[in-house]
């Protein structure tokens, strides 16, 4: 009696599973890194977008009647209320959940869920602790403790963008609680 069978072995199956275990091994923390990364861009982008929505309401608020002084803070509080909305008066501010002048400070993308952006004297602008998803965005450069307002620097732990007395510097920030 001949025994024609045509399947595979115990011990071929078992090398096919080791060896496909093994390319997971290697890719999983690859792919996991770019998703990563991906978020953390993402982040980045989020918060130049916030930065422009800023300086497009500041435009605005110009032209208005109630016209916004110098410097220019818009805080993007802590939280999902929106009855402390603000307003902005001659002297700068504006502070409350993204609002200048009852009016929502508004992006095409998502809008940070804390920290504040404020428009400086000598127009440069400053963005502080921006939260999106798990990250935090400042505009500083890596490794620095003061702003600069064109280099951006996001971090999943808020303390790798905070800046040495940052929060309670009048100069930088204008009412509201930011974080």
């Amino acid at each position: 009696m001949r025994n024609n069978s045509k399947g595979f072995t115990l011990v071929e199956l078992l090398a096919v599973i080791v060896i496909l275990a093994i390319i997971a091994l290697i890719t999983t923390p690859i792919i996991l890194n770019v998703i990563e990364q991906s978020r953390k861009n993402a982040a980045v982008d989020k918060a130049w977008g916030t930065i422009d929505a800023v300086r497009l309401a500041y435009s605005q608020a110009q032209a208005g009647v109630d016209a916004v002084g110098i410097p220019f803070t818009v805080n993007f509080p802590k939280g999902n209320s929106n009855d402390d909305k603000g307003t902005v008066t001659a002297t700068g501010g504006g502070w409350g959940k993204g609002y200048v002048n009852n009016q929502p400070v508004q992006a095409s993308g998502e809008m940070p869920e804390g920290g504040y952006v404020t428009i400086l004297d000598d127009g440069s602008i400053i963005a502080y602790k921006l939260k999106f998803g798990r990250y935090y965005c400042t505009t500083m450069q890596e490794g620095g403790d003061s702003f600069d307002s064109n280099s951006m620097i996001c971090s999943r732990t808020v303390g790798d963008v905070e800046i040495d007395g940052a929060e309670q510097d009048g100069q930088y920030h204008v009412g509201g609680d930011f974080e």
